[in-house]
């Protein structure tokens, strides 16, 4: 058996405490853990067996994220207080990563979800009612009139920069920033006055504290039409309220343009999206 009251070579010392030779020599250099004997003459480095409770301390402290500079503070002053310190910082720096992460892992989960879902959508122009439990927004009225001109695609991407700087005011995270929604409001639908100046996110009952603002939009019953161009929007649209009108539907809401997937066209780097068109209905007479 070894005899491990000897000074051991910086081979067997790494070799103990699995770790590299390069590595403890970079300890040595920046002064962080130093042989305990150097030969002058061949230059050979020897470590002490006690040794390992300093290069423990040291893998500890960076297990946790502590950079070298501050564990070569901490072995010098033996600083408990600063230590402590260091560790309710990095409690606090840890827990907004980790609910960075879970955000993140939710928005994935959505995604992969919303990709799912609209493989079994209806076909694309078919009208169809659905009841729609009730759902939690943060909206911004942008000011611009989706609708304006023939070109709306860019006018959507004009509304989309003023929606995305309200949540950077909100110092909000960008998972945030995706199947950014419209509405029109029902006086503006009836009159068939397109107007659509306001942009809304879903958002998990959870998060609405992190919102300045947030409102419900209240369960129903919907009249529903899958869209995959929004250029064919306002024909759909016109579609839907004439269903309404032959069935004799009441309109009780505001008109929903829920964007329930987004990719990038491959050709045209443009928005591919999928759109669910919703028009809150009764059919009361």
């Amino acid at each position: 058996m070894q005899d491990l009251s000897k000074k051991l070579t910086i081979g067997q010392f790494a070799q103990f405490n699995n770790i590299s030779q390069q590595t403890l020599r970079y300890y040595d250099q920046i002064g962080l853990l130093h042989p305990a004997e150097q030969n002058e003459k061949t230059g050979y480095r020897y470590y002490r067996i006690t040794q390992c409770a300093t290069l423990d301390i040291i893998s500890h402290m960076k297990s946790l994220g502590i950079p070298l500079r501050d564990i070569h503070t901490y072995l010098q002053t033996n600083d408990k207080n600063w230590f402590v310190k260091t560790l309710e910082q990095k409690y606090d720096i840890n827990a907004r990563q980790i609910a960075l992460l879970q955000e993140t892992q939710a928005v994935i989960r959505r995604k992969i979800s919303d990709h799912i879902s609209c493989q079994k959508l209806p076909k694309a122009g078919i009208p169809y009612i659905e009841v729609i439990p009730e759902r939690i927004i943060y909206k911004y009225d942008t000011g611009i009139n989706y609708y304006y001109t023939e070109d709306s695609a860019s006018n959507y991407e004009y509304m989309l920069r003023s929606f995305k700087d309200s949540l950077t005011k909100q110092n909000l995270p960008a998972i945030y920033f995706y199947n950014v929604s419209s509405i029109m409001r029902r006086e503006n639908l009836i009159a068939h006055n397109f107007i659509t100046t306001e942009l809304f996110v879903f958002i998990d009952e959870n998060d609405r504290e992190r919102f300045s603002v947030t409102e419900p939009v209240k369960g129903n019953t919907f009249l529903c039409m899958i869209c995959e161009d929004s250029n064919h929007e306002i024909f759909y649209i016109n579609r839907m309220l004439d269903e309404i009108n032959q069935k004799g539907y009441k309109i009780t809401g505001d008109y929903i343009c829920e964007v329930v997937s987004e990719f990038m066209s491959p050709g045209d780097g443009k928005r591919d999206m999928v759109l669910k068109l919703q028009i809150p209905v009764s059919f009361d007479s």
